[in-house]
């Protein structure tokens, strides 16, 4: 009789309790912290620079778009200074960037367009931007651009974990009413 009385417990007590989403963990698929928005702020703010910021620091600048606890992906970049285009480390990729970034006096930015796929635990979003690059030795190097990153949730926030992106170098005028634009 007791065990009886239990399962009837179980399964009121089951009945009243909504159950646990799939979801509850997932990462937001709206608003400033899903992935096209982040996106966005990666290109509009990770990768800005202006005359006099401190050193580059790939972890302390961009490390809120990439799980520095588990670094594995694939990272392209035909833009990428040194001999080297593709990584599988996210933080060897980031820190590649330091040379180039600690030799800009500025580093600016716009938004063309974009564009997102977003599940409950992946996405893939991609961007058209436009840069300027003004070396500290006054060399402007102007680019159109195209990137496409694969997300994914982890523990609540979206997570850059393979990205693609592609480069081509144009005349500085060109990208001048893009700059700025997010």
């Amino acid at each position: 009789m007791k065990l009886t009385t239990f399962r009837t417990a179980v399964l009121v007590i089951s009945a009243l309790v909504p159950p646990v989403s799939a979801n509850a963990t997932s990462c937001q698929q709206e608003g400033a912290n899903a992935p096209l928005a982040l996106h966005k702020e990666w290109i509009m703010k990770g990768w800005e620079r202006d005359e006099g910021d401190s050193a580059y620091d790939f972890a302390n600048k961009l490390g809120k778009f990439y799980d520095l606890n588990n670094t594995k992906g694939v990272f392209w970049d035909n833009f990428a200074p040194g001999d080297t285009q593709l990584f599988n480390d996210a933080a060897r990729y980031g820190d590649n960037w330091k040379s180039l970034q600690d030799a800009a006096r500025s580093v600016r930015h716009g938004i063309r367009d974009g564009d997102a796929l977003v599940g409950d635990d992946v996405a893939s979003t991609t961007l058209g931007f436009v840069g300027r690059l003004e070396r500290l030795t006054g060399e402007v190097i102007a680019f159109d651009a195209r990137s496409q990153l694969a997300w994914t949730c982890v523990d609540g926030a979206w997570k850059i974990r393979h990205e693609i992106n592609y480069a081509w170098v144009v005349e500085p005028k060109s990208i001048e009413p893009v700059l700025g634009q997010k």
